[in-house]
C-alpha cells in the first residue's frame, strides 16, 4: 500500500502554514475509497470559520477536534439581518489532484439537516471566483458515508447557481470546506471523521 503526501500551502486569517492538508493514505481493504482528509489528525487550527457576518449576519459557529478522533462544526443559523449560512474551509495556494476518483465519501454524523460540501478549484491559472456546491441530507444521531459524485457539483456564488460555467474540474482543488444553510435555523452540528475519495 503507497502512501502519497500532498503537501499543501494554507492561507489562513493572514498566516501562511505548511501542513498536511490533503493526504491521499491509501485504499481501504476492499479498494473502494482511499482516505484523503482523516478528521481524527486534520489541525483544526487549519480551517477557517466563515459565516454570514461578512454580510451583516448574526450565525455563529465552531470547528473543534472532538477526543473520540473526529471534527466537529456546529453552532447556531440565524436568519436575522438577511444571514443564513455557516462554513468552514481550507484553503490552498496548490492544487490538489483528486481526478483518480469518481466522487467523494463523506463519513459523518449529522442532525437531519442539509449540508453542502464545497470545492474551489483553479481554472485557467487562477482560483475561481464561486464554488462548486453539493449537498448531502444526513440522519440525526447515526453515522453514516454520503457518497458525492462530481457529476453533482454545481457551480454557485452567494446562493445562486450560475450557468455558463465549466463543470467541476477535480484535478485542481484549491479549497474544500462544509456550508449549513437553505434557512435551517436554529442549533446545527455536523461531527466528521474522513473525507474519502471513492471509485465507482
Amino acid at each position: 500500500m503507497n502512501t502519497i503526501f500532498l503537501s499543501l500551502t494554507f492561507f489562513l486569517v493572514g498566516i501562511i502554514t505548511i501542513i498536511q492538508a490533503f493526504p491521499v493514505h491509501g485504499t481501504k481493504p476492499d479498494g473502494s475509497e482511499t482516505t484523503i482528509i482523516d478528521f481524527s489528525k486534520t489541525i483544526s487550527s487549519s480551517w477557517q470559520i466563515v459565516n454570514d457576518g461578512v454580510m451583516g449576519g448574526v450565525s455563529r459557529s465552531s470547528f473543534k477536534p472532538h477526543e473520540d478522533g473526529y471534527a466537529v462544526f456546529s453552532g447556531i443559523l440565524s436568519l436575522k439581518n438577511n444571514g443564513g449560512f455557516a462554513s468552514v474551509r481550507a484553503q490552498s495556494r496548490q492544487a490538489a489532484d483528486l481526478s483518480a476518483f469518481d466522487g467523494l465519501a463523506i463519513q459523518a454524523m449529522g442532525d437531519g439537516k442539509v449540508y453542502c460540501i464545497r470545492l474551489r478549484t483553479i481554472q485557467n491559472g487562477r482560483g475561481t471566483w464561486y464554488t462548486y456546491e453539493a449537498r448531502f441530507q444526513t440522519t440525526a444521531g447515526e453515522w453514516g458515508t454520503y457518497l458525492v459524485p462530481y457529476t453533482a457539483f454545481k457551480p454557485e456564488f452567494r446562493g445562486s447557481r450560475l450557468r455558463g460555467v465549466p463543470n467541476l474540474n477535480p484535478n485542481a482543488i484549491i479549497e474544500i470546506g462544509f456550508m449549513i444553510q437553505d434557512k435551517q435555523e436554529g442549533d446545527f452540528r455536523l461531527a466528521i471523521k474522513e473525507l474519502n475519495g471513492f471509485k465507482n
